[in-house]
């Protein structure tokens, strides 16, 4: 079967007209990929977090598809402790199964927009239960370097 051709998408920063979509993709991203690490999924306290975390909205990167935010890259940006450079750490990045064929470029736009921001430094994560490999093999090949593994425990 032929694949049905690229849709037109646009980047855009986190808007209230999409907090449902949000929410939604987020629910898909941990039932994925993060259940195993926390199985507690609470909607509620998921748009409460949107809605108290207003000042990092321009942080949340939104593909938008046909009307609809279908992908996400959110993250925080911070100054480096040892050299004061820009950095900005990915905390979800997840595209709608139907969707995955853009995610690729949601990464590297938002790339673009955050070196346009003045950002020098892009940490992306692998979780270590989320087809782990191929995951890092992609980010090498994207010139990304493996830096360090971190550890959860709930407390």
């Amino acid at each position: 079967m032929p694949r049905k051709p690229y849709l037109d998408s646009r980047i855009e920063t986190y808007q209230e007209k999409y907090k449902d979509d949000v929410i939604q993709i987020v629910r898909n991203f941990h039932g994925e990929a993060v259940g195993e690490y926390d199985n507690i999924f609470d909607v509620e306290a998921l748009a409460q977090t949107i809605e108290d975390n207003a000042q990092n909205h321009h942080n949340c990167f939104l593909l938008i598809l046909d009307g609809r935010a279908e992908g996400m890259l959110f993250g925080a940006t911070f100054k480096s402790l040892i050299n004061g450079k820009d950095i900005f750490q990915e905390i979800v990045w997840y595209v709608n199964e139907p969707y995955r064929r853009y995610g690729v470029k949601l990464l590297k736009d938002v790339q673009n927009i955050l070196q346009s921001r003045g950002v020098n430094i892009m940490i992306m994560a692998v979780l270590e239960n989320s087809k782990t490999s191929k995951l890092k093999s992609f980010y090498e090949k994207m010139g990304f370097k493996l830096m360090e593994s971190h550890f959860v425990r709930s407390l």
